[in-house]
Parts: structure tokens; C-alpha cells; sequence
């Protein structure tokens, strides 16, 4: 082994061994505490997004309801329309024949 290969695993073993060495009981109790805390509004986020998921479904349901209740009734109309159009014509012969 070289020297600089030598001298990098002692620099990382080093750097390996004071890691855990460099943090207190406090500063390990508070940041437990902030991941329980973060953990704690990650599921509050979760459950949020799973709700409003819900509404959203609900929506586009309705939504989807009420899209075919406009087609049904612009079918309904055009037909209508169309006897509306041949009664103006059968009257507008039966003027004609007085």
C-alpha cells in the first residue's frame, strides 16, 4: 500500500471514530426529539394528503356526473330543436294554404 493510500484510511478512520465521539447525550436527546417531531408532522402531512386525495376523487366524480347530465341534456335539446324547426315549417305551410 502507498503512503497517500495509507495516510486517506487513517484520515477516514479517524474521521469515523470522532463522529459519534463529537456528539453528546444532549445533542443526541435533541435530535431524537426533532426526528420524533418531524416523524410525528410527516404523518400529519400524510394524513392531510390522503383527505384532500379524497375530496379531489369526490370532485372529479361529480365532476364526471355532471358532464354526462350536460351531454344527456344538450342531446335532448338538439332533438327538440329539430321537432321545434319541422312544427315552424308545417305551420308555416298550413299558412300558406289558407
Amino acid at each position: 500500500m502507498t503512503t497517500r493510500k495509507w495516510l486517506l484510511w487513517v484520515m477516514l478512520g479517524a474521521i469515523v471514530l470522532a463522529g459519534p465521539i463529537g456528539c453528546g447525550k444532549k445533542e443526541i436527546d435533541e435530535l431524537k426529539t426533532k426526528v420524533t417531531m418531524l416523524e410525528k408532522d410527516l404523518a400529519d402531512a400524510k394524513a392531510k394528503l390522503a383527505e384532500t386525495d379524497k375530496e379531489i376523487q369526490e370532485a372529479r366524480s361529480k365532476g364526471d356526473q355532471g358532464q354526462a347530465n350536460v351531454e344527456v341534456l344538450t342531446a335532448e335539446l338538439v332533438k327538440v330543436k329539430v321537432e321545434r324547426d319541422k312544427l315552424k315549417q308545417e305551420v308555416a305551410a298550413l299558412k300558406k294554404r289558407r
